[in-house]
């Protein structure tokens, strides 16, 4: 049972940092507790990202919902160039442009596991692929909880391929971006705190990866 704790716990944190990169809502932010629950769940799955997830609450508390939202579009939406675009096409094919095979890599991933992606925005967007990851965490454990272990094992899989794959091979350089492109505290602590907690899930992940996708 604490493995399917760990397991649930992880897609949680998933799912949290997910809902930063969406366009921000101070007074639901806080009204949720999202970073109070998020410093809560890194104390088991990433200490090293506590810290982070702390000023991310501090800042949040100190910065205006106009703060958020202008640095939010200037980092993430436009309508100019994107400061840190949340697209992994833009990192792993060095074009600086979207929609390109990584992305359509990544759809099939979502395909294969059995997802529809309905927004409108490319499905290598940083928040989809979060979720993502929260998704295939949840039915690791909802099936380990079942007693189907063998499709336990499989959404396991499906996780550290789409991690090795997909995510990781970006997710650093997308956090560097927002730290050189940003004075808000509130972001540069939300990409301090993603790389710390990604960096947990790949010493994780390592000891069990072979390197092929399933």
């Amino acid at each position: 049972m604490k493995e399917i704790e760990e397991t649930v716990q992880r897609g949680d944190c998933f799912k949290l940092l997910a809902a930063c990169f969406y366009e921000p809502d101070k007074q639901l932010f806080l009204e949720e507790e999202l970073t109070e629950k998020l410093e809560h769940l890194l104390q088991r799955q990433s200490p090293d990202g506590v810290a982070a997830a702390r000023e991310m609450q501090s800042s949040l508390k100190t910065l205006g919902q106009e703060k958020l939202s202008v640095d939010h579009a200037v980092l993430f939406v436009g309508p100019f160039e994107l400061t840190a675009a949340p697209y992994g096409s833009v990192y792993i094919e060095k074009k600086r442009t979207v929609m390109g095979g990584s992305t359509i890599n990544v759809a099939r991933l979502y395909q294969d596991a059995g997802v529809s992606v309905d927004i409108k925005e490319p499905p290598d967007h940083i928040a989809i692929e979060l979720e993502f990851m929260y998704y295939l965490c949840a039915k690791e454990a909802a099936s380990a909880r079942e007693g189907k272990d063998e499709e336990s094992c499989l959404f396991r899989e499906k996780q550290k391929a789409f991690f090795f794959n997909a995510l990781m091979p970006w997710a650093v350089d997308f956090c560097e971006a927002i730290r050189q492109g940003t004075d808000n505290g509130f972001y540069i602590h939300l990409s301090a705190c993603l790389e710390q907690f990604l960096r947990s899930c790949k010493q994780l992940y390592s000891k069990e990866y072979e390197g092929n996708l399933v």
